[in-house]
């Protein structure tokens, strides 16, 4: 099933391949992200879902096809493009020996908030780790590390929020409040990306879905256009069929 967008992309990626040495990831994807919608994209693990996450970040070059960010290459936007995009993938890209306020302090200066300690108390108490904030990363636990690493793809309030398999490490409560926000930043107008193997959560947030196998995007709909029961077959099919 292929939808006909109306309205100009925000965000667009057309004809994506990706090889790494003669491996195929990627073929041919092409996607189109707008402003205001929550778009959560399935897979299975080794799909590409994290290769095609970093690719529209433009941490990774395609080996063929364009990203654009209205309808400007993003590979040549030199440093502009990425200050306006919060990713979040498997690596918390958090700093270990350091505490967390001192990692977010950090990140706030790469992207030169000015107000920082505002910032990092309001995102902190969001999140439910205020209490933490002084101690070593080295001391959390994975899922207190991953809403600090939450925090740091927030912090500097990006345009573009890219999260590859957010809901890794998360109890029921972080999730909670993750999803809370991700609503909230939908609402404002924000482009919003999702990677998920969880059909329910990710099914439960999306405005959009789409479902990837073996580098293909073999289906795309708008949410409000299948129920739930119906994805969780087509997605079951696809992935035998794929797989099989």
């Amino acid at each position: 099933m292929r939808l006909k967008r109306a309205l100009m992309a925000t965000l667009k990626a057309e004809k994506i391949k990706k090889y790494f040495g003669q491996r195929k990831v990627l073929s041919n994807v092409n996607l189109q992200l707008e402003n205001g919608e929550l778009y959560v994209l399935f897979g299975p693990n080794g799909s590409g879902k994290t290769t095609f996450t970093l690719i529209i970040s433009s941490l990774l070059k395609p080996t063929e096809g364009l990203v654009t960010f209205e309808n400007k290459d993003i590979y040549k936007q030199d440093a502009s493009y990425r200050k306006k995009v919060g990713l979040l993938t498997h690596s918390t890209f958090l700093y270990e020996n350091l505490t967390g306020f001192e990692n977010l302090k950090f990140y706030g200066a790469l992207y030169g908030i000015l107000d920082i300690k505002r910032r990092i108390d309001e995102l902190s108490l969001l999140f439910e780790i205020e209490t933490r904030m002084n101690e070593s990363v080295r001391n959390f636990s994975r899922g207190m590390k991953q809403r600090l690493s939450i925090i740091r793809t927030l912090i500097h309030n990006p345009e573009v929020i890219l999260m590859d398999e957010p809901y890794t490490g998360l109890d029921e409560i972080g999730v909670q409040i993750l999803e809370g926000q991700l609503s909230n930043y939908r609402k404002s107008g924000k482009v919003i990306f999702m990677t998920t193997h969880n059909l329910l959560r990710g099914y439960g947030i999306a405005t959009r879905i789409g479902i990837l196998s073996r580098g293909r995007i073999l289906f795309e709909s708008d949410k409000k256009k299948i129920e739930r029961n119906e994805l969780n077959e087509i997605y079951r099919r696809l992935i035998r069929n794929e797989t099989f």
